[in-house]
């Protein structure tokens, strides 16, 4: 993505009666079985009046209501589930919108079928001094009595410098880069006093634990065992397949 991204918390809040009967401007038909049928996002029938939500609806997953998001929606005013929210596996998604409300549950992937396509919520603050956290802010996910499940495709994120990276190298060798691909954004842990020294880069080509590099590296990073004391500077994945994110305003408010 071009935009400029920061990472959002994702808050916990138990008083529910402070959230009672605030949001229903696009609600989801309510099931009358727990066992309703799983229906899609952009199906009519999904939505009362057969209006799938567009851009600024407050939209609602009611109760025992299950929804499958197969397209990614315009920017929404706020999301609460109390049913529950699949994201899709067979697409790119995004879900836009100003907070998530979650009494119910949001799935994306499972620990027995991780997410294997691109996942991404952006929290927005296009609606200022809204209060659906009850004190807390407007921009989060906000789990009160809900479940969120969150599985992605990347599970090696971590490794060490096999050998010193020297400064203006576009090149580092690594214990282990199972499962890292070209296009991966990873970072180099500061093995200097100080911990500026950290850079990011982005993989340009793999050829087994030799990593090529987007840009050369501005400081050494130190890749050796010494008087026996591991002291091998650490690499770690920074991309993720699930990505929780704020819009770009986030860097200014």
């Amino acid at each position: 993505m071009s935009k400029k991204n920061r990472s959002v918390l994702v808050v916990a809040l138990v008083p529910a009666f402070l959230l009672v009967g605030v949001f229903a401007v696009a609600q989801a038909q309510t099931a009358g079985s727990p066992a309703a049928q799983p229906t899609n996002w952009s199906d009519p029938n999904t939505w009362p009046n057969r209006k799938v939500p567009i851009a600024g609806d407050k939209v609602t997953i009611g109760r025992d209501k299950e929804v499958i998001l197969d397209v990614s929606p315009p920017a929404l005013g706020g999301l609460s589930i109390d049913g529950k929210l699949t994201f899709a596996n067979n697409a790119d998604l995004e879900l836009t919108t100003e907070w998530i409300m979650l009494h119910g549950e949001l799935a994306i992937g499972s620990e027995a079928n991780p997410h294997t396509r691109k996942a991404t919520i952006t929290l927005t603050n296009n609606v200022p001094d809204e209060d659906p956290m009850g004190g807390m802010g407007d921009r989060g996910i906000m789990i009160s009595g809900g479940t969120l499940n969150l599985h992605g495709d990347r599970q090696h994120t971590w490794t060490k410098l096999s050998k010193t990276a020297e400064a203006g190298s576009n090149s580092i060798e690594v214990l282990d880069a199972a499962g890292w691909r070209v296009g991966d954004e990873i970072v180099l842990a500061s093995t200097d006093f100080n911990p500026r020294q950290a850079e990011r880069r982005t993989i340009s080509a793999i050829r087994r634990n030799t990593l090529t590099l987007d840009r050369n590296l501005e400081y050494m990073h130190y890749g050796k065992i010494t008087f026996d004391v591991d002291e091998r500077g650490e690499v770690g994945l920074l991309t993720r397949n699930i990505r929780i994110q704020s819009s770009a305003d986030s860097e200014t408010t």
